[in-house]
């Protein structure tokens, strides 16, 4: 009895309507359908579970690649925009252990708003000038997809829609 109550209440969401309301649809369909079994339609608890702790995991891999760029560029302004981004890397980390929190917490709004606040850092390292060769502007690109996805599962959660 108690399982299928909890199968009831499970929310299941279809990817095409979460990325209608991404800024980049096309990159989040391809982002969702990457996640085992999402393209059948998935529990939006587990998917948001999923992509929140694939974020935080990308964001760490990124944020190794900064240090590792910091210590190999001789270039004095790419450097300091390496440093700059090493700091708000720091934040998106901050922002989303704490969006997850909110998640756990049922807190879908502080979900948001910790999505939204690790984007802005991501933007803000995406946005430091510097003719940069590196994979970094790729890497910041991809996470403000992930992120913008983290989002609008917290709007799905609230019932915003």
């Amino acid at each position: 009895m108690f399982s299928s109550s909890l199968l009831c209440s499970a929310r299941t969401v279809k990817i095409s309507d979460v990325c209608s309301k991404h800024p980049n649809p096309y990159n989040c369909n391809n982002i969702l359908n990457s996640v085992p079994g999402a393209s059948l339609g998935a529990d939006l608890n587990s998917l948001s579970k999923y992509v929140i702790t694939s974020a935080h995991v990308y964001a760490f891999d990124t944020i190794t690649l900064v240090h590792n760029l910091t210590r190999s560029i001789n270039d004095k302004q790419l450097k300091q925009r390496y440093q700059a981004c090493s700091m708000d890397y720091d934040d998106v980390l901050l922002s989303l252990t704490q969006a997850q929190q909110s998640f756990v917490s049922g807190d879908y709004k502080g979900m948001k708003s910790n999505g939204q606040t690790a984007l802005k850092d991501v933007q803000d390292c995406d946005w430091k000038p510097g003719n940069d060769q590196s994979d970094l502007p790729n890497k910041n690109k991809y996470l403000e997809d992930v992120i913008n996805i983290i989002i609008v599962f917290a709007d799905f959660l609230a019932g915003v829609y």
